[in-house]
């Protein structure tokens, strides 16, 4: 290589030169020149660059972000954190009893409110002193406090026996006009017989460990105070009704005193209100040590309807009305002051003074009734109860009277029944099934019935609930009134009811009111109200109607990729009703009674019962308890590992089964099953107690196994290459089983062949197996219709009609804007009309059955019930109620509506303002829904947000039903999306409201567009969308669902429909 000199720096002597040549040419090789002005350019264009993309990521940060819902919709939106939490806001006080004196004052015509005086006898525990004391209060005007210590040195001495006084005693007493109260009160252990006496008529009673001085006792002994015997019961016989004028007339006794000695009282400073966290402060003159304390608090409260109920029994102007608490959801504080009505139970005494005509139900027997001071009102004393959760009081005042009694079961208890007139014991239904239902529940707990009493009230018509306390039971009046000869359907809804708000008796001291484990015990009352129920009166037909009922409708609910699993930290301000939970809850119930055994299921709630009777308890005491009875558990299986599988995580598997038929094996899969995610395979897995059998099986003995939280397992020995296998026998495992094509074929054959080999709850399960299958594209819907192709001419048993109509409701909702919606809609008209003709027209005999038939033949427009529904319409205007069965009103008002117009319109909101009828008037409500015209749904929509003709529970059965008919979500997505800031402005912190018009929006997406709006929507209004994100998260889930399926699964129903069309017309 020869390098040119010409091209090179020359050197001469001392310093180097870089001698340049004239005509040398520059060319661009690897590198580049910069000059000084560039650079100074590229570090201006620089900072200039660093300075827009900061003010470009300000402002792209100040955009409202779409969160991703998988995880933080799902885990906080209606749930607290775990710092906010209720805690304790008096760690150190022990509530030992309540004495309240509570004076109802009663405007029908304007507000109401209540005076009342409550004693709180508590103990100090702390090791320090404490100079403040706090209690939850909410919307309580507190007039005066006053603080003592109670004296205990002064007649701390045994209990003297005492003669049992009887009426006379009592009137005697009474004549002698003395200065103090008339009736002495004898005090009753559990434990053992040492007292210490209070005053004359009233003793603390104090655990044998502790009888020592005083002056003796360490701290700890000092402050041991047995709750359980902390209470009072009267030494006189029970007054009756016959007693009262007696009592009455010979003079009014003067007020009680206040309750206990007071050695010295304690100055309060002051106290403040801190209205955000419903909590009052009371600061202290003096510090205050262990010991035991009275608080005596005076104050006054407006009733609301939060925490009081009032309704009038008739519009005759008679003025005829019942009123009484509803604690349960508001708390304890709403209506005394109250320290940590969220965990303590303590004993509760209460007085209610009230007019003389009136009567007063609490949840222990009448004590003591008196004149007041002025002669113009009586003031009933009941007995103290049993430590209670200060939520689990009640009481109800009004112009009501004993209609009957009745000894419960075997047990001395009386029960009786009490309404606003003197109605026939004989008419009512649930009269004669009480002790039936009594006997079934103490056989279910192996205990005795825990309350001295039951009262059970008619509420009136204007309430639309029903309401179980200790003691007290007040039920609607249309179930009240069931009579022996209502539809079967009516008669088996009350006794639900009944059996539900009677097993409460049992297990309501397990909670306290937050209720974070309250489904150990609520769950357990929704599955035994549904199996005793059978054997309760038989004649209803009710085998297992858990299924129908419970189970198919949780399992849509909580079949999406975003269930959540439960609520650990719920708030209840954003959920106000755990009706679901609740139900999720039965089927984990209902699955493990069937894991574990029955034996053993009865022994756990036994002892569960028993070990934390009147005190509080959790899921992990309900597993531990559970595991001590299952001792047939295989080794490796342990049952807190099993629940917690299933309650740890939302959502529920589905199983698939794969036989080999030549080694009669198979391999068995599990993954969650996800209506909006049907192509994904997500990671959860569960253990799972699989049931299965096969031709030669034994129905009631199934075998079984337990299916790790693995992704498959292999089972040897299933059955024969000839013989059907089926798992999760009678459908009480919470999960859905799919088979492989051989397997699927030898169950259709041995159904039509004979299907009642199968028993009920398995044909059911069977039914909604292959529908929701086919909804997420494991089974073609050809295959699935040819699959219950026996049930059109052989089934009629209710179930498996039950789950048919769920899912045909479903495809009728989907199928909306199709072309092929006719078609469907006269397709499944052939398919019900057999069944239709035989059953449809028994409306008063009103089987399950029957009201299955008349809503499917509504519903797809079958020419039948059309006429049936116009000819009531045009003949009966006032009698409706005689004519059409309150199971089916529901019905007939919805196929009016549905080819309604203004004339239809008009009539509906003339009878709303006739109906006092609570429940009649919601079923008006939710019928709103089924029109079909534009502009009355959106008049429906604008008046509920811009008017005040509705009461906010009205609001949300209206709103609930538009999701369920197409034409009303579709209004309701344009609506709700139009409106949403003029919507939580109007309805800020009514929770209840907004997740109503949140979800008043599903199933009216349908497009890829409807989505994308839907999202946009989720993104601008985040923050306004606090306690309604997971339901907007639903929302979008569910479209995710509808969107999918109408891609891959519409061209099969066209096809299914277009040969079942021409098979139909050809001759």
């Amino acid at each position: 290589m020869q390098i040119s000199t010409q091209c090179m720096p020359q050197f001469s002597g001392g310093p180097v030169q870089f001698m340049t040549y004239d005509d040398m040419e520059y060319k661009r090789g690897d590198g580049w020149f910069l000059s000084y002005t560039k650079i100074a350019g590229i570090i201006v264009v620089f900072i200039i660059g660093v300075i827009a993309a900061g003010f470009l990521g300000w402002y792209i940060n100040s955009l409202p972000k779409k969160k991703p819902y998988e995880i933080l919709d799902l885990q906080n939106d209606g749930i607290d954190d775990t710092d906010d939490v209720d805690e304790s806001i008096s760690p150190f006080i022990r509530p030992l009893k309540y004495r309240l004196e509570l004076t109802p004052i009663i405007d029908m015509n304007g507000p109401s409110r209540l005076i009342g005086h409550v004693y709180i006898d508590f103990q100090v525990n702390d090791t320090i002193s404490l100079n403040k004391l706090s209690l939850n209060v909410k919307n309580i005007t507190v007039t005066s406090y006053k603080l003592s210590l109670l004296d205990l040195e002064e007649n701390k001495k045994p209990l003297r026996k005492r003669r049992r006084r009887g009426i006379t005693d009592v009137i005697n007493n009474a004549n002698q006009g003395n200065d103090t109260t008339s009736v002495s009160h004898t005090m009753y252990s559990i434990e053992n017989d040492v007292v210490i006496s209070l005053r004359e008529n009233e003793t603390m009673v104090y655990d044998e460990n502790v009888t020592n001085s005083l002056e003796n006792r360490s701290s700890v002994e000092e402050a041991n105070v047995s709750l359980s015997n902390y209470a009072l019961v009267s030494d006189t016989d029970k007054i009756d009704d016959s007693n009262v004028d007696a009592i009455i007339q010979f003079g009014s006794v003067p007020p009680a005193v206040s309750p206990g000695n007071a050695s010295s009282q304690i100055q309060i400073t002051q106290y403040d209100i801190d209205v955000d966290k419903e909590v009052h402060t009371i600061h202290l003159g003096s510090r205050i040590q262990q010991g035991i304390y009275l608080l005596e608090v005076k104050y006054d409260l407006l009733i609301d309807e939060h925490i009081f109920f009032i309704g009038s029994y008739n519009s005759s102007g008679e003025g005829k009305w019942l009123m009484g608490t509803r604690l349960k959801e508001s708390g304890a504080r709403c209506l005394f002051p109250v320290f940590d009505d969220t965990v303590n139970k303590s004993v509760i005494s209460v007085s209610v003074a009230r007019p003389k005509e009136m009567t007063v139900l609490s949840n222990m027997p009448l004590r003591t009734l008196r004149d007041t001071s002025d002669n113009s009102m009586v003031v009933d004393t009941f007995d103290d109860s049993l430590p209670i959760s200060p939520h689990n009081l009640a009481f109800v005042m009004g112009h009501i009277k004993a209609m009957n009694t009745t000894i419960v079961g075997d047990t001395e208890v009386v029960a009786t029944f009490w309404c606003e007139s003197n109605r026939s014991s004989d008419e009512i239904y649930l009269f004669d099934k009480l002790d039936s239902i009594v006997v079934n529940l103490i056989d279910v707990f192996l205990t005795s019935y825990p309350y001295p009493k039951l009262d059970i009230v008619s509420l009136p018509p204007g309430i639309d609930e029903n309401m179980g306390n200790p003691g007290l039971i007040a039920l609607k009046q249309s179930l009240f009134y069931t009579s022996k000869k209502s539809p079967h359907v009516t008669k088996a809804n009350a006794l639900k009811v009944l059996i539900s708000l009677v097993g409460q008796q049992w297990l309501d001291e397990f909670m306290n009111v937050n209720r974070t484990d309250a489904w150990i015990s609520e769950s357990l009352l929704v599955y035994i109200q549904h199996v005793i129920v059978q054997q309760i009166d038989s004649s209803l037909d009710l085998s297992d109607s858990f299924i129908a009922d419970v189970q198919l409708h949780v399992m849509e609910i909580d079949g999406y990729s975003i269930s959540r699993p439960f609520h650990e930290n719920a708030n209840y301000h954003l959920w106000q009703s755990l009706n679901y939970e609740h139900a999720k809850g039965a089927c984990l119930i209902r699955m493990l009674h069937g894991a574990i055994g029955d034996t053993d299921f009865r022994n756990g709630y036994k002892k569960l019962i028993t070990r934390w009777k009147h005190n509080n308890t959790d899921v992990t005491d309900f597993m531990n308890i559970l595991a001590e009875e299952a001792m047939e558990l295989p080794s490796g299986v342990s049952l807190e590992d099993t629940m917690n599988s299933w309650i740890s995580q939302g959502g529920y598997p589905f199983i698939t089964v794969v036989r080999n038929y030549e080694e009669e094996s198979a391999i068995i899969y599990q993954e969650q099953f996800a209506l909006d995610r049907p192509f994904e395979s997500i990671s959860k897995f569960w253990h799972i107690p699989l049931s299965y059998t096969n031709n030669n099986g034994n129905w009631s003995s199934p075998a079984t196994i337990w299916f790790p939280p693995e992704p498959k397992i292999t089972l040897d020995g299933i059955g024969s290459n000839e013989s059907w296998v089926l798992f999760n026998v009678n459908k009480t495992g919470f999960y859905r089983v799919h088979y492989d094509e051989t397997n699927w074929m030898l169950l259709k054959l041995a159904l039509a062949e004979n299907h009642e080999l199968f028993p009920p709850e398995t044909r059911v399960s069977l039914v909604d197996d292959v529908f929701s299958l086919a909804e997420i594209g494991l089974m073609k819907y050809g295959t699935a219709f040819e699959f219950i192709k026996y049930m059109q001419m052989k089934e009629r048993h209710y179930l498996p009609w039950g789950a048919f109509m769920r899912h045909m409701f479903k495809l009728n909702r989907l199928l909306y804007e199709t072309p092929v919606f006719t078609d469907f809609q006269e397709f499944i008209a052939r398919f019900v009309s057999p069944l239709y003709s035989e059953v449809g027209s028994k409306l008063e005999e009103g089987s399950a059955l029957t009201m299955t038939a008349v809503k499917l033949a509504c519903a797809f427009e079958h020419s039948q019930c059309l006429d049936w529904s116009k000819n009531v319409s045009e003949e009966v205007d006032s009698n409706l109620q005689e004519t059409v069965p309150s199971y089916i009103r529901d019905t007939f008002y919805c196929t009016i509506a549905r080819y309604g117009t203004r004339r239809e319109w008009n009539y509906f909101m003339e009878r709303i303002k006739l109906t006092e009828d609570e429940e009649e008037k919601k079923r008006l409500l939710s019928s709103f829904a089924c029109f079909q015209t534009p502009w009355i749904l959106q008049f429906i929509l604008n008046d509920i947000l811009h008017e005040e003709r509705f009461e906010e529970d009205e609001m949300s059965v209206i709103l609930n039903a538009f999701s369920q008919n197409p034409a009303a979500a579709q209004v309701a997505f344009r609506f709700v999306r139009a409106n949403w800031q003029e919507i939580a402005q109007r309805f800020l912190g009514s929770y209840k409201v907004l997740k109503s018009f949140v979800l008043s929006m599903m199933n009216g997406l349908t497009t890829e567009q409807d989505l994308q709006d839907l999202q946009m929507f989720r993104q601008n209004n985040y923050e306004s969308m606090k306690g309604t994100r997971y339901a907007a998260a639903l929302v979008e889930a569910n479209g995710n669902f509808e969107t999918t399926w109408l891609k891959h699964s519409l061209p099969q129903i066209e096809s299914m429909l277009k040969e079942e069309t021409q098979r139909f017309a050809s001759p």
